[in-house]
This record gives C-alpha cells, sequence and structure tokens, in this order.
C-alpha cells in the first residue's frame, strides 16, 4: 500500500509538473506569435510612412532647379530596411541574420533622416522669413536684370543673372552686395529658377518642406521603434522552433501529452518547443492505464 500511494504521489507530482510546464510552454508560445505580429506590423508601418516621406522629398526636390532640398534619401535607406526586417521576421529563427542586417540598416536610415531634418528644417525656414512680395518673376529668356532702382542699398546698381521662369529677389542679392553666384544654405536664397511664380515658392515649395520635415522625424520615430521591437522578437527566438518533417505542412499539429495521457495540440508553424514536454504517451506498467484516453501512438514527429 505504501509503495501504491508514493507511486500515486509521484505520477501526481509528475502530472502537475507537466501541466505547469504544458502552460508555461502555451504563454511563451501565444507571447512569440504575439511580438511577431507586432513586428510584420511595425515594419509594414514604418515602409509605408517612409514611401510617404520619398514622395514628398521627391516632389520638394524638383520644385526648383536651383534649390536642390528636399530629403527623399533617408526614405529609400529605411524602406530597404524594413523590407529587410520584415522578410526576417517572416522566416522567424532562420531569419535571424535578415533581422539583423534590417536592424542595422534601419539604423543607417534614422541617421540619416536626422540629416535631412536638419537640411529641409534649415531651409525652410529661410524660405518663410523671405519677403515675397518684394520679389519678382520673369518668363523671358536666360538673362540679366538690374537690381538697385528701389533703393536696396546706396553704393549702386548691379545686375543679376536670371534664367526663364525664375522668381528673383533683389533686396536678398543686395544684402551681400551682389556677390552670390549661386545657391548656399548659409545664405536666403535670392533665386527660384524654373518656377511658375513666386507665389509656388512661398506656398507649395515651403509647405513641401515642413511636410518632409515632420515625415523624417515620423520616419526616425518608427525606425528607432522598429528596431527595439525586432531586437526583442529575435531574442525570443533564440529558442529552437519545432521542426516540420520534410513534406509536411508546418500548420500540422503536433499533439503533446501531459502526465495524465491528455492530448493537448500545439503547431510547427509558430510555438518553440519547451523542455519536458512529452511527445510520447505516458508509459503505465502492469498494463495500468491502457485504456485511458489520448494513449494511441502518435505520428512520429520530430523536435
Amino acid at each position: 500500500m505504501t509503495k501504491m500511494k508514493k507511486k500515486e504521489q509521484e505520477q501526481q507530482q509528475q502530472q502537475q509538473q507537466t501541466n505547469r510546464t504544458l502552460s508555461d510552454a502555451t504563454f511563451r508560445c501565444k507571447e512569440y506569435v504575439t511580438k511577431q505580429k507586432r513586428a510584420v506590423q511595425l515594419c509594414v508601418v514604418t515602409l509605408l510612412v517612409a514611401l510617404a516621406s520619398f514622395a514628398v522629398g521627391l516632389r520638394a526636390y524638383f520644385v526648383t532647379d536651383n534649390v536642390k532640398v528636399g530629403a527623399f534619401w533617408p526614405s529609400i535607406v529605411v524602406a530597404v530596411g524594413s523590407l529587410v526586417s520584415l522578410l526576417g521576421v517572416c522566416k522567424s529563427q532562420k531569419g535571424r541574420i535578415w533581422m539583423a542586417g534590417g536592424m542595422l540598416i534601419l539604423g543607417l536610415g534614422a541617421v540619416m533622416a536626422v540629416m535631412g531634418t536638419v537640411v529641409d528644417g534649415v531651409v525652410a525656414g529661410l524660405v518663410a522669413k523671405t519677403d515675397f512680395s518684394m520679389c519678382s518673376h520673369v518668363n523671358g529668356p536666360t538673362g540679366y536684370v538690374t537690381c538697385g532702382e528701389a533703393g536696396y542699398w546706396t553704393f549702386g546698381k548691379c545686375d543679376m543673372l536670371v534664367h526663364h521662369r525664375t522668381c528673383y529677389c533683389c533686396h536678398l542679392y543686395a544684402q551681400h552686395h551682389c556677390d552670390l553666384p549661386g545657391y548656399s544654405p548659409a545664405f536666403q536664397p535670392h533665386r527660384y529658377d524654373n518656377v511658375d511664380s513666386c507665389h509656388q515658392v512661398e506656398v507649395e515649395f515651403q509647405a513641401l518642406l515642413w511636410a518632409s520635415v515632420v515625415l523624417n522625424i515620423l520616419a526616425l520615430a518608427v525606425a528607432v521603434t522598429t528596431i527595439i521591437l525586432i531586437s526583442a522578437f529575435k531574442s525570443s527566438s533564440i529558442h529552437p522552433m519545432i521542426t516540420a518533417p520534410p513534406g509536411v505542412n508546418p500548420a500540422t499539429p503536433v499533439v503533446i501529452y501531459n502526465g495524465s495521457g491528455q492530448q493537448h495540440v500545439l503547431t510547427y508553424a509558430h510555438c518553440p518547443p519547451y523542455p519536458g514536454l512529452p511527445t510520447q504517451p505516458p508509459a503505465y506498467t502492469n498494463g495500468e492505464g491502457q485504456d485511458r484516453p489520448g494513449n494511441e501512438k502518435p505520428p512520429p514527429y520530430s523536435l
């Protein structure tokens, strides 16, 4: 009797331990799948933000022929990083190298987004300071216009080279004694080539630059968040995944038995195995428990 009670106690302890292990494994499985879904969603959001930033920055870049600003280039790197990271997350355990590469590219894109934000923000501020009511627009062929009639400075007149469809500002040109050969981000632009009007520069060009600043800041934020989330997912995928046998669909259920012979089902597709979960029904001595449900021999799946 003592041996039987001891044996029953051991079986109960084993069942409790197995149930705790199974509960822990189920929790880890759900946590793993949740992290994967969040990583995928954030990679998609990062890609969409990068595409929007690319479109706005590229449009700002081509508004004028001489003031070439509009930070579309960081979004290219961010988009590539999000795609590589997304591929790695979808490949899960086999995509760890892809995830690492994607995080590296996203980090580079985040640094470039900071640079683009600064450049576009500075130029947008300079354009915002310009009084376009004192500027003029010319539609004629390339030639020279004379600045100085309106008393912009006292030492005399000078000529400014303008091209077809140019918005030019004599008062800004005069501030530097007619010694601004071209565009420099250190000074307010005094000429905008190949534009329809000065109003286009004042409204459209300035709006595009501020929009580019906002989108680059947003791209920086989502890129950093994506790096953090993918890093957390990557560390959780250190545990070996359940490997499906050749020719078996990854969604094939894997039968897990607890200490009482009850069946629990996980799948190859998502859940990492946990040590201590038997994949064979418990053996009973002297024929005990042979009629218990779930005691059938499962298919020869391997962990």
